[in-house]
């Protein structure tokens, strides 16, 4: 029979659910819409970035540089060739693949502050690259008149059918890596992620799967780039900036890294929470930072964990007062 605590869990899923399946039609507001889908993107991001920062424990600051690639990999593909979206799609998340596979053979040699520096000077010399191959890329003016998606014929032009296309990627991407978390591979990055050198004394080949969740992470990054192509319809060096990386972490550490919900909870609740704040006006990013700060100090496993954390609030709590009850008697 199921406890109390269980059918709250059920409800609350169930709600969460329906949420998702009718946000579109919740409000009325283009921009809430439109918000819907960003943060379905940011979904996507985050959930690729989990994969080598949450499971294998490697900070990584250049995942933009994939979200980045993939965007003008859909646009050159659309524009230049005509290429139908379905496979501007994937081939973006190939090409964001190939680039962080060939990027692991350097980055993934070394750990620490080494691979950290290493990976933000790969972000910044992807950005003055997309700057300066204007042949290519048309530099600071970006690239647009990006053909809207389309599949079987139908053209995704409202912001609400849009939104159901970026959801069932969304939701593909995570079954696959709900899929690789319970399995082999999954269990052999939480080992490296606990302990590498514990890792390689039984035998895991480390680059192997260190690079394999990179590689992952980069490819569904892609895939998150050509849908914000595609939706945008517009693209610019803006996307390698080091504040996009900026945000995808705190999406993820605010969310709750090493799990599968986390990168969802984040992404949506910080996607939407900077915009509702605009009604502080000048105190909006004070305010913000307060909010990240607090955080991180009383959520330090993320959204995902609220309940867990205040089981041992309560726990130590009792705790204390119990020990104050046993002082104040040994003192009668």
């Amino acid at each position: 029979m199921k406890t109390k605590k269980e059918y709250i869990k059920i409800v609350l899923y169930s709600l969460a659910v329906l949420f998702v399946l009718f946000a579109p039609f919740i409000s009325a507001s283009r921009y809430q819409q439109h918000l819907f889908v960003l943060a379905g993107i940011y979904v996507l991001l985050t959930a690729g970035i989990n994969l080598l920062t949450g499971y294998v424990g490697l900070l990584s600051l250049c995942h933009a540089v994939f979200f980045g690639f993939g965007a003008y990999t859909a646009a050159l593909l659309d524009t230049r060739f005509g290429i139908p979206f379905f496979l501007t799609l994937i081939l973006a998340g190939i090409a964001s693949g190939i680039v962080s596979y060939l990027f692991s053979f350097i980055g993934l040699r070394v750990r620490g502050s080494a691979f950290i520096i290493m990976s933000v000077s790969f972000l910044h010399l992807m950005h003055l690259l997309t700057l300066n191959l204007t042949d290519i890329t048309q530099g600071q003016m970006g690239i647009g008149n990006i053909t809207r998606a389309n599949l079987f014929g139908y053209t995704f032009t409202t912001r609400a059918s849009y939104y159901y296309l970026v959801l069932v990627v969304c939701i593909l991407a995570n079954f696959i890596i709900y899929k690789l978390v319970h399995s082999r591979i999954g269990r052999a990055w939480v080992t490296i992620r606990e302990n590498e050198d514990l890792a390689k004394s039984i035998g895991v080949n480390v680059f192997k799967y260190a690079s394999l969740a990179f590689v992952l992470g980069a490819f569904f990054a892609g895939l998150a780039g050509s849908l914000y192509a595609h939706y945008i319809t517009f693209i610019s060096p803006d996307l390698f900036l080091f504040a996009l990386n900026t945000q995808i972490l705190v999406m993820l550490i605010m969310g709750g890294k090493g799990t599968i919900l986390g990168p969802i909870v984040g992404a949506v609740v910080f996607t939407f929470l900077p915009e509702y704040l605009r009604i502080a006006d000048r105190w909006r990013m004070p305010i913000f930072g307060a909010i990240l700060v607090v955080g991180i100090i009383f959520l330090p496993n993320g959204l995902v964990k609220l309940d867990q954390e205040l089981k041992e609030w309560k726990m130590r709590r009792r705790v204390r007062k119990q020990k104050k009850l046993e002082r104040t008697v040994n003192l009668t």
